[in-house]
């Protein structure tokens, strides 16, 4: 972040404008110049202001690089997403081929579940370890409203299946996996765990593409 410094004779720069300001004839213009210098910030006002910036930046900087992992009790699948939800990895044990269609899906949300406790128990952490950045946040009228439309689309899901049927992944409109099938026959048992592996991915990111183009719309939709 590039910082404004204050100049070294800020306070003699704003006792100079106000004596000045006192020496204008009463009226609009006078009232006008009296209320921009009560809104000067102070010296350490401002260096407070910059310094919790600077961490926020930081902060949002490290959360962006992290990756969160999940895993059902079973060990059968595991999961990898990013910040923001996004699937990164998704990875099955060769045990597979002793599972039905049923028990690798519902694995599968298991970790996915696992990995979504482990990114919202991070920005639980985070918001206990800098209370002082949550409290210097102004109001934010935009951001409430954009936060207002999510949450209208709440119910919304989004569904991918490929051409030939072999599975199905749905998701909220944040990405979320809300539901996965194995749609084809044995079809745990007759594909090997890493093209399973990579048929699933394949789906669950297609789902996730389209809520994610539509929550673009929600978010850059004109409310007026």
């Amino acid at each position: 972040m590039n910082r404004i410094e204050i100049p070294e004779d800020y306070e003699d720069r704003l006792d100079a404008a106000r004596q000045a300001a006192a020496r204008l004839p009463a009226g609009p213009a006078r009232d006008a110049v009296h209320r921009a210098l009560a809104a000067a910030p102070d010296r350490g006002r401002y260096e407070r202001a910059a310094d919790l910036a600077e961490r926020g930046r930081v902060l949002t900087e490290e959360l962006s690089a992290r990756t969160f992992d999940g895993t059902d009790p079973g060990r059968v699948a595991w999961v990898r997403l990013d910040h923001l939800g996004r699937l990164r990895t998704l990875a099955l044990s060769p045990t597979v081929d002793r599972l039905g269609n049923r028990a690798v899906a519902d694995a599968i949300e298991a970790a996915w579940t696992g990995a979504e406790k482990a990114r919202s128990e991070h920005v639980l952490d985070l918001e206990r370890a800098h209370r002082d950045l949550l409290a210097a946040r102004l109001p934010d009228r935009k951001g409430d409203e954009l936060r207002d439309r999510v949450a209208a689309c709440a119910g919304d899901r989004f569904t991918h299946t490929p051409g030939d049927g072999f599975c199905s992944a749905e998701v909220d409109v944040e990405g979320r996996l809300t539901g996965f099938d194995f749609l084809a026959p044995n079809a745990t048992v007759g594909t090997d765990c890493e093209a399973l592996s990579a048929r699933a991915t394949a789906a669950i990111q297609a789902a996730q593409a389209h809520a994610r183009e539509t929550l673009g719309a929600v978010l850059s939709h004109d409310a007026g």
